[in-house]
């Protein structure tokens, strides 16, 4: 019910990447980042019954010099020096950057659950976990990996960001409409009270309406939809079994006295 473009003509440039950067929004000013999308743009679906976001946050791998990698909390932030020393999980994240971009998708997901348990408070490993996940076809697992992200993003507001969209984009391809638009909605409002956070703050407005929609149509065709279910379980159901009893036999005609 859904189609992802993965891997944009970028890719070979990504591959000799060495930080773990993200990629900036469309449209962004500076920056040499490099994103390579999990989702892709999707057409909103006609039907009542198919969840689709119109667009999905990136994976990106920056090969700009004055780029930063997002940490997951102060005790992530301070475990790097002014030196740019590597965190303790910055092997497992280059193995799964390595299988991602390779397309070993199951790999990734183990590599980036490696790096979680080196790192437990590293937000951004959820972050690249779940859209891991949900390249692999996962979306509960990712839902709940940025969840958890959520939990440890503590002051990384570019990196919250990027959580709060990945998340209700996951809910909605799942059908959790309500789940959906509560999210998209504190996205938006973050991004609203963080003016300095760049984000995609039209594309939740959009998803808002869209679920909005597709809520009300199912609420008007809730009744059709019911009677086409019963007709089809009428005609699915067997006939009534023949009364095999046989016919009373016609009385003899009386004789004549």
């Amino acid at each position: 019910m859904r189609s992802y473009l993965v891997l944009g003509s970028t890719l070979a440039a990504t591959l000799a990447v060495a930080a773990l950067g993200f990629a900036d929004p469309q449209g962004a000013k500076g920056g040499g980042s490099v994103g390579v999308s999990v989702g892709g743009s999707a057409a909103t679906p006609a039907g009542p019954g198919a969840a689709r976001p119109a667009t999905s946050a990136s994976v990106g791998f920056s090969t700009s010099a004055q780029a930063t990698a997002p940490a997951g909390s102060a005790a992530v932030s301070a475990r790097a020096d002014a030196k740019g020393k590597a965190g303790p999980n910055a092997g497992a994240l280059a193995k799964g950057r390595g299988a991602y971009l390779a397309r070993d998708f199951p790999g990734a997901v183990q590599a980036f659950k490696e790096a979680i348990a080196q790192d437990g408070a590293d937000a951004s490993a959820y972050y690249f976990l779940g859209e891991a996940q949900i390249a692999a076809g996962n979306a509960p697992e990712a839902e709940a990996s940025f969840a958890a992200g959520l939990r440890y993003v503590g002051s990384k507001d570019d990196l919250h960001a990027k959580l709060l969209f990945v998340a209700a984009d996951v809910r909605e391809r799942q059908n959790k409409l309500p789940d959906a638009k509560k999210v998209w909605e504190e996205y938006a409002q973050f991004l609203s009270t963080h003016p300095g956070v760049k984000g995609y703050g039209a594309t939740a407005t959009d998803r808002v309406k869209v679920i909005d929609a597709r809520v009300d149509l199912d609420a008007k065709y809730a009744p059709v939809r019911q009677r086409i279910e019963q007709r089809q379980k009428e005609n699915a159901s067997p006939p009534p079994a023949a009364d095999e009893t046989p016919p009373p036999s016609a009385p003899a005609p009386a004789k004549k006295k």
